[in-house]
């Protein structure tokens, strides 16, 4: 009987083993099927701006929409649109987050770059606008009109910003010209602000946020004020990796329509990756007015934004949508 005892305890204790190897080459197993798929993945450089407008592509991130497109996504925090413009042009960004006034300017002076996916737009109102012109704690200006003779920073000359404040000043009857625009990266504006180093500012989220915590004032809506929906920005690509790779454009295009969509109907966790990718602090960011986001492109908006740029003598040329837009994008 002893021996029949130590028998079935071996038994056990070989079966127990077995078990403990087993799990052990199975996760084995698991740990390097997932290093391959790692290993698989490609690397995309793509250049971003520090503003709440990108949230999408660092969800996107982080619900693994690029990881089953084949994507690993590299992103790179740039100051300006034109910094990110020319990068992608050089080669060293596969893709680029950019404003439409900006992609439209460099379309007239022949640059190879198309937008390729929605980047995000204007909200359907002004009570939700996410941009606005705001003034510091205590100025006593209160209206667009008294812009006039004033000093307003954007964020680059002849971009999306300044094509909005031109407008609504020509809208208030207000001649853009008498209107010195100064640039400054978002990320400066509020410091500047509230120095009173200039008289207004053209600003997006997450600093709309900041300047009016800090008892700044929105004296009018920006993008919302000069057309409700309206596209602001996109994400693009040089035209030679659009025809020399087109798989990864479409990838890349899948997964960030994706991630606009995703954004666009989880509002809460937008505004929660908000803080992991720039200064503003969760309790700020969860109470901001965020982008509209989604995956179509309205190329309508463009056209309107660049019969504007006409107007203010931005171009003389006419650039067709069909040269602005890449033929796969959703519309």
């Amino acid at each position: 009987m002893a021996g029949t005892g130590r028998l079935a305890r071996f038994a056990a204790g070989t079966v127990a083993l077995a078990g403990l190897v087993g799990s052990s080459v199975a996760a084995g197993a698991t740990a390097s099927s997932a290093a391959q798929r790692a290993q698989a993945l490609r690397t995309v450089q793509v250049g971003v701006l520090p503003i709440a407008d990108v949230a999408p592509l660092y969800l996107g991130m982080e619900k693994g929409f690029f990881a089953q497109e084949g994507l690993k996504v590299v992103p790179h925090a740039l100051q300006g649109g034109a910094a990110v413009a020319s990068a992608v042009v050089g080669g060293s960004l596969q893709f680029g987050f950019g404003a439409t006034a900006n992609l439209i300017l460099a379309k007239s002076h022949n640059l190879p770059i198309e937008f390729v996916a929605n980047g995000d737009e204007a909200a359907a109102s002004p009570a939700k606008a996410w941009s606005g012109i705001l003034v510091a704690k205590g100025s006593s200006i209160t209206s667009i009109k008294q812009l006039a003779g004033k000093t307003v920073a954007a964020n680059a000359t002849e971009g999306e910003n300044q094509l909005a404040l031109d407008t609504l000043l020509a809208r208030n009857h207000v001649n853009p010209s008498s209107v010195k625009v100064v640039v400054l990266g978002f990320p400066e504006m509020p410091a500047a602000l509230a120095s009173h180093q200039v008289d207004a500012v053209t600003e997006v989220e997450p600093f709309v946020s900041a300047i009016e915590a800090q008892g700044g004032k929105m004296i009018s809506p920006l993008f919302e004020g000069m057309q409700k929906s309206m596209i602001v920005a996109g994400y693009f690509a040089n035209t030679k990796l659009i025809s020399s790779d087109p798989s990864l454009v479409k990838s890349f295009v899948t997964a960030i329509n994706r991630s606009e969509d995703y954004a666009q109907a989880h509002p809460a966790e937008a505004a929660a990756v908000i803080p992991t990718y720039t200064k503003i602090p969760a309790s700020v960011a969860e109470k901001m007015n965020l982008p509209a986001w989604g995956s179509v492109v309205h190329t309508d908006s463009i056209l309107l934004q660049e019969k504007l740029m006409r107007q203010f003598g931005w171009m003389t040329t006419t650039v067709p949508i069909s040269q602005l837009v890449w033929s796969g994008a959703d519309r």
